[in-house]
């Protein structure tokens, strides 16, 4: 798919984007039916009907198809709950964090929540909107690299402390891999040669519909309900192909609730 259609559709929300694949592909069989259809007929059927072998063709290939849109709708449904899971772990351990910093001293205390805030803000107002276009920031590793250096640089002295110390590193150390996740998730989609097959097989799909031999209303209907289920099949699998970037993209609710119900109230007015 060429660049600037996939940028134009990326900024389709869902309820706009469903309509456009179904328009496309029911627009497209019936254009061919009204075209296409009088020249497959003079063809195919000169001089008994043949949609015997027709059907027996299109079902052995439709099956083959079915089975592969039926694996990618499942392979991106994956894909969209592994990143949901990574961001609910990533947002699960920086809670986590936030409150075990209570058993710091101050100042150390107010710094690493201060910090620790900048990183969600950083998150949620920055990473999240530079995800929906496809780019990657640095600008949140940096920040955890700071937090970490604050927590190295810190020397504990109890034994209490030492143990605190070494659970919170543990919990950055766990929260760096989801982010690492998340971000890796930015740009990962299905493969271009994989999006040909699909609209090739969707092509090839509604051609066997132009080549039956029927009454031009009920081939209109018949084809007007298959090309509606394939553009709905395949916006599904557009939709959730990118999940920080699709219509279908995961949000930063996790975060949000973190700071909603953790970190506001320490926010300095």
């Amino acid at each position: 798919m060429p660049d600037w259609v996939s940028g134009w559709l990326d900024q389709l929300p869902a309820g706009q984007l469903a309509p456009v694949f179904c328009a496309f592909f029911v627009g497209v069989t019936w254009l061919g039916i009204l075209l296409v259809h009088p020249l497959m007929r003079r063809l195919l059927h000169r001089n008994e009907p043949s949609n015997e072998l027709i059907i027996h063709i299109a079902g052995t290939f439709g099956l083959v198809y079915a089975v592969l849109l039926g694996l990618l709708t499942v392979a991106t449904f994956q894909n969209t709950k592994d990143i949901q899971d990574d961001v609910g772990r990533e947002a699960s351990d920086l809670s986590t964090i936030y409150h075990s910093t209570d058993g710091y001293p101050e100042p150390l205390r107010s710094e690493l929540k201060a910090d620790l805030r900048d990183y969600t803000h950083y998150v949620i107002e920055k990473d999240w909107p530079a995800g929906r276009k496809g780019i990657v920031l640095m600008g949140g590793e940096h920040r955890l690299e700071v937090i970490r250096s604050t927590l190295m640089s810190y020397e504990p002295t109890t034994k209490t402390q030492e143990q605190l110390q070494s659970e919170l590193l543990r919990y950055l150390d766990a929260m760096m891999v989801a982010r690492e996740q998340r971000l890796a998730a930015v740009t990962a989609s299905i493969p271009h040669v994989l999006w040909y097959v699909v609209f090739i097989g969707a092509f090839l799909m509604i051609a066997f519909l132009w080549m039956l031999h029927m009454e031009l209303v009920p081939q209109i209907i018949l084809g007007g309900i298959t090309a509606f289920f394939l553009g709905i099949m395949i916006f599904l699998i557009y939709a959730m192909d990118r999940p920080l970037q699709g219509a279908v993209s995961v949000p930063p609710d996790s975060f949000r609730s973190v700071y909603d119900l953790v970190m506001k109230w320490d926010e300095p007015a």
